[in-house]
């Protein structure tokens, strides 16, 4: 790949204008038919190289979006942040659109420059970064949280709803005694199924008992210390909605160990669906939340608002409750 390539050299090349090679690359599609082949072919003869940046200043897209998620311990572990990474690198794949990938480490270090918009996947910690794109008037779009500004677009998942409705499933098998291993109270999804889970018995006038309350900040490690303090009680739970799978799995090991039947002794729900942590004889009752789904609705906002510069979408999804092996009548 040469440098010293210029635009002028493969315009005389190809035998096109200059304005038509610089459409070529902001816009392939507009150049139709031979003159299109010509410069293909000029551009990889001459081993052309665009400067992405004197592109975008020209008013021309660089095909590439940002992606940030806010850091916190464990994410290159956590079911949420790898699958939302997956699930829109291939959305933008489909639409021939790169990813630049952005992990916010309590400083504000992203430059706009780089991409066309942004996904937010979730906003934690970074709200000033928010307020700063969004005083830009940069095209942005956030998933999995819910925005009250109405100039921002979302595309949120119902966790109130999955949380209620998972919590009143074990009501309905005749637990009373239900305890809730909760995520990081700073995250919004983590927040609301606490809330679902809280108006659940309310609803069903079952007293909302502290002890039986434990925040583990979606963290495996943090859950084992909490069943500690759950089954040190006199009257231990018969049963726990947690706030993700991993917490659900690390409660199935344990149990194991401490020789608790499940779903016989303790019924336990778990949320996400994540496949990884289906093995064993028992298989986890969950709470499906469609990542896919959000994902793939983010990236088509954020394509709208850049192409068709449309107006603010805020959308809930909601989520389905799966009924495996680990929830039974007591």
């Amino acid at each position: 790949m040469s440098s010293s390539v210029t635009i002028k050299e493969v315009a005389k090349k190809a035998g096109v204008s200059i304005a038509t090679v610089s459409r070529y690359f902001s816009n392939p599609s507009s150049i139709k038919g031979n003159n299109r082949i010509r410069v293909e072919q000029a551009v990889k003869e001459l081993g052309y190289q665009p400067f992405i940046f004197a592109r975008k200043l020209a008013g021309g897209k660089l095909n590439t979006f940002g992606l940030i998620i806010p850091g916190y311990e464990g994410i290159f572990y956590s079911f949420y942040a790898l699958e939302t990474i997956r699930t829109v690198a291939l959305a933008l794949d489909k639409k021939n659109i790169d990813l630049h990938l952005h992990i916010f480490w309590n400083k504000d270090t992203f430059k706009s420059s780089l991409v066309d918009g942004v996904i937010f996947a979730d906003v934690i910690d970074n709200n000033t970064q928010l307020k700063r794109l969004v005083n830009e008037k940069f095209p942005l779009v956030v998933i999995n949280k819910k925005i009250d500004d109405p100039q921002v677009s979302y595309v949120a998942i119902d966790n109130f709803k999955g949380a209620y409705n998972a919590t009143e499933f074990l009501i309905h098998h005749g637990h009373r005694f239900i305890a809730h291993l909760a995520g990081d109270l700073r995250v919004q999804c983590a927040k609301d199924r606490l809330d679902g889970y809280k108006a659940a018995l309310e609803k069903n006038k079952i007293k909302i008992k502290d002890e039986y309350l434990k925040i583990t900040n979606f963290s495996s490690k943090e859950a084992r210390d909490k069943l500690e303090e759950l089954f040190a009680l006199k009257e231990p739970p018969t049963a726990i909605f947690c706030c993700s799978d991993d917490v659900a799995s690390e409660v199935l090991i344990y149990s194991e160990e401490k020789k608790i039947k499940i779903p016989k002794h303790l019924s336990v729900i778990g949320f996400d669906d994540n496949l990884h942590r289906l093995y064993g004889n028992l298989m986890l009752t969950t709470v499906r939340q469609p990542i896919d789904k959000m994902a793939t609705m983010g990236v088509d906002i954020l394509c709208d608002i850049i192409d068709k510069n449309a107006g603010p979408k805020k959308l809930m999804l909601d989520t389905e409750l799966i009924i495996r092996d680990t929830v039974d009548f007591i």
